[in-house]
């Protein structure tokens, strides 16, 4: 079944060199249209600016689409009302790739990650700290941790926090925007780890955004390849890197490193 069915999307945006200057129109998403499965890991891979992450922010409302649809169980997202939104963004959550810029600084942990549940919930204040220490525990998070600030945390520590905050409205997809791009390749591991382990133990769907191949080989059922704002290249994962059909494609596979030993 499909969750997300995205039709001709579009985002073009304008912009201005000069007061007098004609604007310029940029096409960070031409046209493009792909489908994403319950239960699903799609991953959307290429260089910056081919437009994948503008991709991730038109599923999250966070940006309009100049054109196009997309339908969320059958539902066309961009005609929602702000009440069917506000239950949409409960169903889809989002990982961000920088794991401090997207943690208040001024908040400690708990308040962090119960943010989503104060917003949304009439949970009492004892059922959302039980909801925050079960949530820590899941993504590797100790309980003495509750009253520590994000600046007393590694980056693997900080990115597991924004896990947590993702997961604690028991969502049915996350977008995840490059969420390993910013740790070091030891800790890259790790988290990927956990992201399978709870995708398996909630049922998830995550769509997957990333600029490196070898990061999603091993998580990702399909991969979908951007270049310039136009998909070039969507099929599984083993069709991908058995028999990769586009140049683009062929040159984001040559450019994972190999290790000798």
């Amino acid at each position: 079944m499909n969750l997300f069915e995205i039709k001709n999307l579009k985002k073009h945006y304008e912009v201005k060199k000069g007061f007098f200057a004609k604007p310029t129109i940029i096409k960070a998403v031409n046209d493009i249209s792909f489908n994403v499965k319950k239960g699903e890991i799609h991953s959307i891979v290429g260089e910056s600016g081919c437009g994948k992450s503008t991709t991730a922010k038109l599923l999250m409302t966070i940006e309009k689409p100049t054109e196009g649809e997309i339908f969320f169980q059958g539902k066309d997202i961009t005609k929602f009302t702000p009440e069917e939104l506000k239950e949409y963004r409960k169903k889809v959550q989002i990982i961000f790739q920088d794991p401090y810029s997207s943690l208040n600084p001024r908040w400690k942990v708990g308040k962090v990650i119960a943010e989503p549940l104060l917003l949304n919930t009439d949970l009492s204040t004892k059922e959302i700290k039980e909801k925050v220490y079960a949530i820590m525990k899941k993504v590797g998070l100790n309980d003495e941790w509750y009253d520590r600030y994000p600046h007393q945390f590694s980056g693997g520590q900080r990115q597991r926090i924004g896990i947590a905050r993702a997961l604690i409205l028991n969502p049915e997809v996350i977008i995840c925007d490059e969420p390993v791009s910013a740790l070091d390749v030891s800790i890259q591991a790790q988290v990927l780890n956990l992201l399978l382990d709870l995708q398996e133990e909630f049922n998830l769907t995550y769509v997957f955004i990333s600029h490196d191949l070898g990061v999603v080989e091993h998580i990702s059922d399909i991969i979908t390849v951007m270049y310039f704002g136009d998909i070039v290249e969507s099929n599984d994962v083993d069709s991908i890197f058995a028999n990769p059909q586009h140049d683009y494609t062929k040159k984001l596979l040559s450019a994972i490193p190999v290790i000798n030993f």
